[in-house]
């Protein structure tokens, strides 16, 4: 494959050219998570060894228990390292460019409930996006689980909480910094994220020290719901305790291995008894961060028809319909239970779909003052096939981010419909990030009625 130079502030740069795109696998945008920066916010990383890095393989990903979706979701086999050492980066960019134009930057923040995921899983390699929005698009790696997203703090005053959302601030500083040196426009950044990777960017916009480090928001399947100082101590001392107890040690002197084998642990200890809760997720901090959304920033934000529906097919499918209320209720939200009047399975995954989807969005949506607010629902599907019977929660990445093949290794091939609901989904996201807007008309609170991408 043809390689590519670029000089940048950090150094020379090499990359790979592929399909008129320069792409740049791994590049390290903070210091290795590790030693003395372990349970440390992200240091953003501005030199390169030598002045000059070999960008063309993807970098080791964050520790993470075995992930089945990214299975199912891939065309092929992967080995990917994982390492504590896995704050790296990715870039596409569109290779025959007007220099005097920089192009949109888009930012992509992976799912996976702050367990698993990663930036170069095939799922979330963008580069038909790139292509058809004609714009960077950047895909990383942040810091998952317990080293993610436990309140160290609380354990030592000399350790962070919130690492994986400092590991996220970090990449948009290293954006500022760096993108003009790939022809980007720092000033034209819009942050993409599906579940986790949503929620991750709307802890950003309550966040002091992002407000004025990116501009636009394109959010799917994503409610954020903070943990709290109180709750995330809870889980620190579990964390000290569980490390105690399985190595009458402090978990600072764990090894990687050890540090696995207790994250894996912890999830085995949680799971499924808090049903769709998340075991870890950003913190509230009143010091760094503002109780309002902070800004007016354009927000394109939208769920899929059938959220619920994986979850009814994974791990969820034994319990019933009283259980799914009885979350709802630990969780503060008033469920209707005549939603499960109708077909056992069915219900449960409307529930779940309105509930933990769907309303919190449009909650979210009102209390945000932002006066360009786009709401869509994907309702893709494709009745006669085997996995794709329903617009499942993840489903509509596949559109987002161009990876039609996986429809294909499934047994479901893509017919010229399903090509053009593609391509009109990445050309608004292309129409987006340039003007702010979308084709249709904006969300109110007095008429909800989302875009339909069918």
């Amino acid at each position: 494959m043809e390689t590519i130079t670029r000089e940048t502030k950090a150094g020379t740069i090499t990359g790979q050219v592929d399909n008129q795109l320069e792409v740049y696998y791994g590049i390290p945008y903070a210091e290795p998570p590790i030693d003395t920066y372990r349970f440390k916010h992200a240091a953003l990383k501005t030199h390169w060894d030598n002045n000059n890095l070999d960008a063309t393989s993807f970098g080791p990903i964050p520790l993470q228990p075995y992930n089945k979706l990214e299975t199912f979701f891939s065309t092929h086999d992967q080995d990917f390292e994982q390492s504590e050492d896995c704050l790296y980066l990715n870039v596409w960019k569109p290779q025959h460019t007007d220099s005097d134009k920089p192009l949109p930057v888009i930012i992509w923040f992976y799912g996976g409930g702050f367990l698993n995921g990663h930036g170069s899983a095939e799922l979330y390699q963008p580069q038909h996006l790139a292509k058809t929005a004609h714009a960077i698009v950047i895909t990383f790696n942040y810091r998952l689980g317990a080293l993610g997203f436990t309140n160290w703090h609380l354990l030592n005053e000399d350790y962070d909480m919130n690492c994986g959302l400092s590991d996220q601030l970090a990449v948009l500083k290293w954006v500022q910094y760096f993108i003009p040196d790939f022809d980007g426009d720092k000033d034209n950044v819009t942050l993409m994220g599906q579940s986790a990777g949503a929620m991750s960017i709307q802890a950003l916009m309550h966040l002091n020290e992002a407000e004025h480090l990116f501009h636009k928001v394109i959010l799917s399947s994503g409610t954020l719901n903070f943990d709290s100082i109180e709750n995330s101590r809870v889980n620190a001392y579990l964390f000290k305790m569980m490390t105690m107890l399985q190595y009458n040690q402090s978990f600072e002197t764990l090894t990687t291995p050890q540090m696995m084998k207790i994250m894996d642990k912890d999830l085995e200890e949680r799971k499924p008894s808090k049903g769709l809760q998340l075991f870890y997720r950003p913190i509230f901090t009143p010091d760094t961060m503002s109780e309002s959304i902070l800004g007016d920033k354009p927000v394109l934000a939208g769920y899929t028809a059938s959220e619920g529906d994986i979850y009814i097919r994974g791990r969820f499918h034994k319990l019933k319909p009283k259980r799914f209320i009885e979350v709802a209720e630990f969780n503060d939200i008033n469920i209707d239970t005549q939603l499960f009047n109708i077909k056992k399975h069915d219900g449960q995954a409307a529930a779940i779909t309105e509930y933990y989807f769907k309303q919190p969005l449009l909650d979210w949506l009102n209390h945000y003052s932002g006066s360009n607010k786009w709401l869509y629902r994907f309702d893709w599907s494709n009745p006669a096939s085997k996995d794709f019977k329903s617009p499942y929660h993840i489903l509509d990445v596949i559109f987002w981010l161009g990876h039609l093949d996986i429809l294909s290794a499934h047994g479901a091939p893509a017919d010229g419909e399903t090509f053009e609901l593609e391509n009109e989904m990445q050309e608004t996201v292309g129409k987006f990030i340039r003007s702010g807007e979308c084709s249709w008309k904006p969300y109110t609170p007095y008429d909800a009625s989302p875009y339909i991408f069918k």
